[in-house]
């Protein structure tokens, strides 16, 4: 298939992403304020890191998800996936705790999350139309704004 050195490409560069995500865990040794580690450290109280946390882990299966529809070529399957779960429907499902991870965020790494739901769903758009090239070039968007954000911020 000719899409399949993108689809590990990809693979790869959400693994790179579940790696930084993986920093919460307890057994992970925390970075110093004063590591190496040249992302913005970003404080957030426990319960809001874990929820930013678990919708990571499942952006990451849904990327999975999708990824594996498109190869398969059931296009609407993938645009279903990445709305539901990434676009901008999936937006304020922590609002009313007062933990919402947003809430916690310097202005800048909450626009970059913002424009990863913006990107999702243009990309459910276009994968809904079929347009193979075209959806695969959308997902590029998508986990382009993961990366930036993974690269730029932390929380541990």
């Amino acid at each position: 298939m000719r899409y399949s050195g993108l689809f590990l490409a990809s693979l790869l560069l959400l693994s790179g992403c579940q790696s930084v995500a993986s920093q919460d865990d307890a057994t992970t040794p925390v970075a110093e304020s004063g590591s190496d580690d040249p992302r913005q450290f970003v404080d957030m109280p426990a319960q809001a890191r874990g929820y930013m946390r678990q919708d990571m882990l499942d952006h990451l299966a849904a990327m999975s998800e999708i990824m594996g529809a498109m190869s398969a070529e059931d296009w609407a399957r993938a645009a279903e996936i990445a709305e539901t779960r990434m676009g901008k429907s999936s937006m304020g499902k922590y609002r009313g705790t007062g933990m919402g991870p947003g809430r916690f965020m310097p202005l800048e790494m909450r626009q970059l999350g913002w424009n990863m739901h913006e990107a999702a769903s243009r990309f459910a758009e276009v994968a809904g139309t079929g347009d193979g090239p075209r959806a695969w070039a959308a997902l590029q968007d998508v986990t382009a704004t993961c990366v930036a954000c993974h690269y730029s911020y932390r929380t541990r």
